[in-house]
């Protein structure tokens, strides 16, 4: 008998766990909204439409009302005996909720009756689905010129391009799974991408706005190019959603202009150092031009000592003016300043500079990351901890590091406060330099950023050029075993070898990755091991019962 009740009692959490699995959860996946409520009072037998619909109300009871809902043809499609603040859908393409009901009594006359039903009527509120409406928006990134914000679509050879993408939801329901697909014929700049992909986008909502560069190509004359993007998305059923737009671009390499522009720049300096940029200006008119503004931008990587790039100034007749500032190179490596970097506002006309200038910087440059082997570990288990040094510039670096040890860890001599190392690393190469920490405490425990300080090989004693870098923050998780006793005291040890490998970036040695751990299962993952246990245990049960 305890067995039969057994049994009855695992059926009954299987049918349970089931129709969690099944019905529940996808029935809060996707919920729909309801829009454009409309309210409407009905007496007996009267109706209104909505849409294709025809709602009616009739017998009606004690708190409660019949409704029915006809099609255009007065075919029945529902009917639902509802109380006040119930409500149901038909089809989920109309909500009805009855949202107040009055019965009015009152004496007709002796001979029919006294203290009877006058009057009765329903207050029915009715909402239809929400569906989304994308608006794409695609406009060149505007500048401040004058005090005035600027949209420019009119580039010269060269010049670089940045269009803003952005997608507004004017309905009234959330988009989802929305795919941004961007086409043109202009050159795209390195790094960028035409195609992109947002989560969702509620009602009334507009997503990030999304830039992408170009370049204008070189062209003989004035020349349109096309800029199209599409957006597709759906609602939480399914349905798609879609729109697009486009607009043009003109290269124009203005020949004859009244104001020609050039723009130099130090050929080669070291890391370090300044450089200094020139933008010659020269006035083309046997007249004197009042208010001409400059503008003057730098590509990434390089920072102005003064960050204040417009100027202001007038220009006699056939005057060549020069501008001058000065940068300096964040790395090495090698920079252009582009066509179109340099403009002038004349009387609502822009003037660009026409041709690139090149600037070479060289010296060492080292990324310094950091990792740990594994970042979830179990008390009692060692932990390499890991910094990789790469050197990405054209000369050779000396590094000196520097690592405390994570909190709450401790290491076993009182000499020991950091991890200390110089470690040298020629161009192009990366060192790697671990070591390793046991803890039998349980938690989660910050591991600080690595600092380095990098300086140049042949410039180590005068420290000419210095480099201070840092590494990411790193988070161990370390879980206890489950017969672990009351937690001891943490050790960190360093290994009395600590290990230095050195990687040539042309062998492309690949260092070993952290071990992978494997993520605890979700809700629908715990439902389907119980399932599982459960028709285990019946199995079981059974064949002992045979």
């Amino acid at each position: 008998m305890k067995f039969t009740y057994l049994m009855k009692f695992i059926y009954i959490l299987m049918l349970i766990s089931i129709i969690i699995y099944f019905g529940v959860v996808p029935a809060f996946a996707d919920e729909t909204e309801w829009v454009d409520p409309q309210e409407k009072t009905l007496r007996l037998k009267e109706s209104f439409a909505r849409g294709s619909f025809l709602i009616e109300a009739s017998d009606f009871y004690d708190n409660s009302a019949l409704i029915t809902v006809y099609d255009a043809n007065r075919n029945i499609i529902a009917r639902n005996i509802t109380r006040i603040n119930e409500s149901f859908d038909v089809d989920k393409k109309i909500n009805i909720t009855v949202i107040n009901l009055k019965e009015v009594t009152g004496n007709i006359s002796a001979g029919h009756g006294l203290n009877v039903v006058v009057d009765q009527w329903a207050r029915i509120l009715t909402r239809v689905p929400g569906s989304p409406l994308p608006k794409i928006s695609i406009i060149p990134k505007s500048m401040v010129l004058n005090n005035k914000s600027i949209t420019r679509r009119t580039f010269i050879p060269g010049s670089e391009i940045s269009i803003n993408f952005s997608i507004r939801n004017d309905g009234k329901a959330k988009l989802k799974n929305i795919t941004l697909k961007i086409n043109s014929s202009l050159p795209l700049l390195y790094g960028e991408k035409l195609n992109h992909e947002i989560y969702e986008i509620g009602a009334g909502n507009e997503s990030d706005v999304i830039t992408v560069r170009f370049q204008a190509p070189f062209t003989g004359g004035r020349k349109l190019y096309p800029v199209s993007a599409e957006v597709r998305g759906n609602d939480a059923f399914g349905k798609a959603f879609q729109t697009r737009d486009s607009i043009n671009i003109e290269v124009n390499p203005q020949i004859g202009n009244i104001i020609d522009i050039r723009k130099y720049v130090s050929e080669k300096v070291y890391i370090g150092d300044v450089a200094v940029v020139s933008i010659s200006i020269k006035n083309n008119l046997s007249q004197k031009i009042e208010n001409v503004s400059l503008i003057d931008s730098l590509p990434a990587g390089l920072k102005p000592l003064d960050m204040n790039l417009s100027w202001n100034f007038a220009l006699g007749p056939n005057e060549l003016k020069t501008v001058s500032y000065k940068v300096v190179p964040q790395k090495p490596g090698t920079y252009y300043l582009q066509p179109g970097s340099s403009i002038i506002g004349y009387r609502d006309e822009l003037y660009y500079n026409t041709k690139p200038a090149k600037l070479i910087v060289n010296g060492p440059y080292v990324i310094l990351t950091k990792s740990a082997i594994p970042e979830t570990a179990i008390t009692g288990d060692n932990i390499t901890i890991r910094l990789d040094a790469r050197n990405i510039g054209d000369s050779t670096a000396i590094v000196k590091l520097n690592d405390s040890v994570p909190v709450r860890y401790s290491l076993p001599s009182d000499k020991y406060k950091a991890v200390l190392d110089t470690l040298v690393i020629r161009p192009g190469n990366s060192t790697v330099f671990s070591y390793t920490v046991n803890t039998t405490e349980p938690g989660d425990f910050s591991v600080p950023p690595a600092k380095a300080t990098v300086l140049d090989q042949f410039l180590y004693q005068d420290e000419r050029y210095t480099q201070r870098t840092g590494s990411n923050e790193l988070v161990i998780k370390v879980r206890s075993k489950a017969t672990s006793q009351l937690p001891q005291s943490t050790v960190a040890t360093v290994s009395a070898n600590p290990k230095r490998t050195e990687v040539s970036e042309a062998t492309s040695t690949t260092a070993p990755e952290p071990t992978a751990t494997k993520s605890s299962p979700g809700f629908q993952g715990y439902v389907v091991s119980v399932i599982l246990i459960m028709m285990t245990i019946i199995i079981r049960n059974k064949n002992f019962k045979r």
